[in-house]
C-alpha cells in the first residue's frame, strides 16, 4: 500500500471514530442549516435532474428533508444502488443512480447491501439515459479546496468517471459537510474528483 493510501486510511479511521460520538440532535440541527443552505445554492436551484444520496443513521448529513423538497420542487430524483455483479466497461463493484418515480416510493424503500442504505432495486439508470445535473455528493471529510475523502470504495468517483466519459458531460458535484466533517487539508489522489462546491451549516465554498 502507498503511502498515501495508508494515510487515507488512517484518516479515515480517525475521522469515522470523531463522528460517531456527534449527537442525533446535532445531526438534525446542521442537516436543517445545511438544508437551508442549500435552497439558496444556484447549482440546486437551476438542475432539474438531481441525483442525492441516503443518509447512514449517524456520522452524515440526513438527506431526507432534501430529497422531500426535490419532489416539492418539482425535480427528478435519483438515489444510488451499489451493485457487485461485474458488467463491461465498469469496475467489479459500481453504483447506479436509478430515478425515483415520488416521495412515496421513497418512504417504501428497504435497507439493502453492507451498508445497510435505503437502495432502490429497479428503475431507469441515469447512466443509461444521460440525465443528470447535480450529484449531491456524500464523504467522510472535506476540505475547503474543495477536497474530498470518501469511504473508500471508489463509488461515486468510478460512477463520475464512467459517466463524464459516456455522456461527454459531467454532472456538479456538490458536498455536504457537517462541521466535524471539514478539514485544514485532505490527502487526494489522481482519480480523486475534486468537487465544484461544498455546503456546510454556516458557510457556502465555492
Amino acid at each position: 500500500m502507498s503511502a498515501l493510501k495508508e494515510a487515507k486510511k488512517q484518516l479515515r479511521k480517525q475521522i469515522k471514530a470523531q463522528l460517531k460520538t456527534i449527537s442525533q440532535e446535532s445531526l438534525i440541527t446542521q442537516s436543517s442549516e445545511i438544508h437551508q443552505n442549500l435552497q439558496t445554492h444556484e447549482y440546486f436551484q437551476n438542475a432539474n435532474h438531481i441525483a442525492v444520496f441516503m443518509n447512514m443513521p449517524d456520522s452524515e448529513v440526513k438527506t431526507r428533508e432534501i430529497i422531500k423538497s426535490c419532489f416539492e420542487l418539482g425535480k427528478n430524483v435519483y438515489l444510488p444502488r451499489c451493485n457487485y455483479t461485474p458488467i463491461p466497461g465498469r469496475k467489479k463493484n459500481y453504483m447506479s443512480m436509478i430515478k425515483m418515480p415520488s416521495w412515496e416510493s421513497v418512504l417504501e424503500l428497504k435497507p439493502q447491501g453492507k451498508y445497510q442504505l435505503l437502495e432502490p432495486l429497479s428503475g431507469e439508470d441515469a447512466m443509461d439515459t444521460g440525465n443528470l445535473e447535480l450529484i449531491i455528493v456524500p464523504g467522510v471529510a472535506f476540505d475547503k479546496n474543495k477536497h474530498r475523502m470518501g469511504h473508500g470504495a471508489g463509488f461515486y468517483d468510478e460512477f463520475i468517471t464512467t459517466f463524464t466519459k459516456n455522456h461527454n458531460t459531467r454532472p456538479r458535484l456538490l458536498g455536504v459537510s457537517l462541521e466535524e466533517q471539514m478539514l485544514d487539508n485532505v490527502p487526494t489522489e489522481d482519480h480523486d474528483w475534486k468537487l465544484d462546491s461544498i455546503i456546510t451549516p454556516s458557510s457556502i465554498i465555492y
